[in-house]
């Protein structure tokens, strides 16, 4: 898939504006703070719906506006597809594709994929469980919307489920109620186990092949799934889940909170016999987390026989020579946004098909 435009109005601090990139590298160049991350988060909300810097849509919008607006314009193998993205600072988002309005967040889901790497993401390796599920849910939701609603459903769940555990801490007037909260639980939650399951197996092979590369073959990567889930089919897991709620039944209502479930999962990743979060070096960190992320686009690919649109946010000065040489050998083939405070900072002085934009206070030159 190929961006073939996108357009502006009121996003943070960018001016109002019309961004017609290259086909392989766009390098967006300038000082810090001028508007340089604004223009991928752009693109990143209208492949997912999300910012990946906020979970709140008014952050994203120009101080002073009360709405701000992004329309995409993608070239895929059946032709022309387009979102539509309004950010309201009182109402929910808005979301229009190929012309018509979307009723859930999930119909996005697909229709433009892109995998995002900045050097926040070592937080991936270096941080909780919570940010390796998240890089699991955006890629999972992106190629299969049946896991992105799963999940909505189990959140809500679970939402649901935890209120019912602090009321029951001092009445047990609505006690088998709880059963009910426990079968919805397990039905989404089975589902999310296998599909994150069949995804972590799928990316454990990939992550191993790239790892080697980029590593010189030095270095084996695994990556191991951890829940507290089992089972080889959704009814299996379904059935193991079930029988630990109800055990757990005790402990959760004095706790006041759901201790079992898919939203403890994590995945452990092993450098040999070393454990990256706790043992690896820097440079074994960064290489296990730029392994996981071009893992990530080669699924989507086979996914959706599509290459995603690939976002760097300022990578390239975290990165050694050696490193440098093969991101830039890898990404040849796909639609590239690179944001840098200057170009020879990235080593693409001499590559061909390069678009630079330079960044100053919000317009783009």
């Amino acid at each position: 898939m190929i961006l073939k435009s996108i357009s502006y109005t009121n996003i943070r601090n960018l001016q109002n504006t019309v961004l017609i990139p290259s086909e392989n590298i766009t390098v967006f160049t300038g000082e810090n703070a001028q508007g340089k991350t604004n223009i991928l988060e752009g693109i990143h909300i209208c492949c997912t719906g999300r910012s990946h810097r906020t979970s709140k849509d008014n952050e994203v919008i120009k101080i002073g506006k009360e709405m701000a607006y992004l329309d995409i314009q993608c070239q895929k193998r059946d032709g022309i597809h387009r979102v539509e993205i309004a950010l309201k600072n009182q109402n929910r988002k808005a979301i229009s594709i190929n012309g018509y309005p979307a009723k859930r967040l999930g119909e996005l889901m697909g229709q433009i994929n892109c995998v995002m790497f900045s050097p926040e993401d070592l937080s991936l390796i270096t941080s909780g469980p919570q940010y390796r599920r998240k890089f699991i849910d955006i890629a999972l939701s992106q190629i299969n919307p049946k896991y992105f609603y799963a999940l909505q459903n189990y959140q809500k769940v679970i939402a649901q489920r935890n209120n019912l555990l602090k009321s029951l801490s001092t009445s047990n007037k609505n006690i088998d109620t709880l059963s009910v909260w426990d079968e919805q639980l397990c039905d989404y939650g089975s589902q999310i186990y296998i599909l994150r399951k069949e995804f972590i197996e799928n990316i454990n092979k990939k992550c191993s092949q790239i790892h080697s590369h980029i590593s010189g073959g030095r270095e084996n990567l695994s990556i191991l799934f951890m829940s507290n889930i089992k089972g080889s089919t959704a009814g299996e897991a379904y059935e193991v889940f079930l029988n630990l709620l109800k055990k757990n039944h005790a402990v959760d209502i004095r706790r006041q909170i759901t201790q079992i479930g898919i939203h403890r999962d994590d995945i452990k990743l092993m450098l040999d016999d070393i454990d990256v979060r706790t043992q690896g070096s820097q440079g074994q960190k960064r290489t296990t987390a730029l392994s996981l992320k071009f893992s990530e686009i080669e699924i989507m690919k086979e996914y959706s026989g599509e290459l995603p649109v690939l976002l760097l946010d300022d990578v390239f000065s975290e990165l050694d020579k050696n490193r440098r040489k093969w991101l830039l050998k890898y990404i040849k083939d796909i639609q590239t946004f690179i944001t840098c405070v200057d170009i020879e900072s990235t080593a693409l002085q001499n590559e061909e098909n390069i678009k630079i934009v330079k960044v100053v206070e919000g317009k783009l030159q």
